[in-house]
Order: C-alpha cells, then structure tokens, then sequence
C-alpha cells in the first residue's frame, strides 16, 4: 500500500522526528569541555541546530528554483524555528526546547539590548503563518517575486541571528 505525505504531515513528522546527535565518545571530546559533559551536549545541541537551519534555507533556496512556492515557506519556517531553538538552548542552558515557543518566548530570545527584535519576532510570526494555512490559492497568493523577498528577508534574519550566537558563544 503507497501512501502519499503530504508536505503538512512532513513537517509534523519533521518537528516531531528531530533529536540532535549526541556522540558521547570521551575520547572524542574537545579539551575545554572533559570536566563537564553538560556543557559538551548543550554545545553540540545548539551546533546541530544552527545547521539545520543552515540545511533547510538550502533546500528552500532549492525549492524556490523549482516554483515550489509552498515548500518554500515551510522550510523558511523550519530554518528559522531551528535557528531560534539554536538561541534557546544557548540561552537557557536545556538540551531540549520546547516543541513550539510562543511569540513572548520568540520575542525574548531575539530582542537584545543593542538590537531590538520585535520585527524580527514579527516575521517569524508572519511566516509561521503562511506556511501553516492549509487551503490558498497558490496562483493568487504566492507570487514569485513575493516568496523571493520573503526568502531573501529569511536568509538576513537567519545571517543576524547566526552572528549572535556565534558572537555570545565566542565571549563566554
């Protein structure tokens, strides 16, 4: 029996599916982390992240060149729910986050002092949105050169977010 999966159930089973990897190999272990393992499987839980960020902006990027408008968006969603989970991690000191975060939580982990994140917390918001409603035209709806904006959008607040955290992870 064939059976079709819709790109909906995909993410479902994507969201679901997911556990960073976790290579408890001691001898493998990067001297800085030997005396405390906690902060070996929080940092290569917010490297696994941050790539599959990286991995789903690809595949968006790729999807976007073959008019798949839609999956376009999902895997937009996807890169940046991963990249903010990434951020989450980092910020709370947990391996797992938590399956969805509200737009408070969003908004807390994107906002520094420096940068405020409201319009950032408001286009993931936004395209959390399109890429969960289930029935649109597509011919009406998502026009190329709106998906490529809101793709291109993605890749700079993916970028911004990328630099924080890499920047936080080299100061501490």
């Amino acid at each position: 029996m064939v059976r079709n999966w819709s790109i909906i159930e995909a993410h479902c089973n994507h969201q679901e599916a997911f556990t960073p990897r976790f290579q408890g190999s001691y001898d493998a272990m990067k001297s800085e982390f030997t005396h405390n393992l906690d902060d070996y499987r929080l940092h290569n839980t917010v490297l696994d992240y941050h790539q599959h960020s990286r991995y789903h902006i690809k595949l968006a990027n790729i999807m976007h060149s073959h008019n798949q408008f839609r999956a376009c968006l999902i895997l937009c969603d996807w890169g940046l729910a991963s990249m903010v989970k990434a951020l989450y991690i980092h910020k709370h000191h947990v391996v797992h986050p938590l399956k969805e975060l509200t737009m408070n939580e969003i908004l807390h982990i994107v906002h520094t002092d420096t940068e405020p994140g409201l319009d950032i917390a408001m286009f993931i918001g936004t395209i959390q949105h399109m890429s969960s409603i289930e029935e649109f035209n597509q011919d009406r709806t998502l026009k190329p050169n709106n998906i490529e904006k809101l793709l291109q959008r993605t890749e700079e607040i993916l970028e911004e977010l990328e630099n924080r955290l890499i920047n936080d992870i080299e100061l501490k």
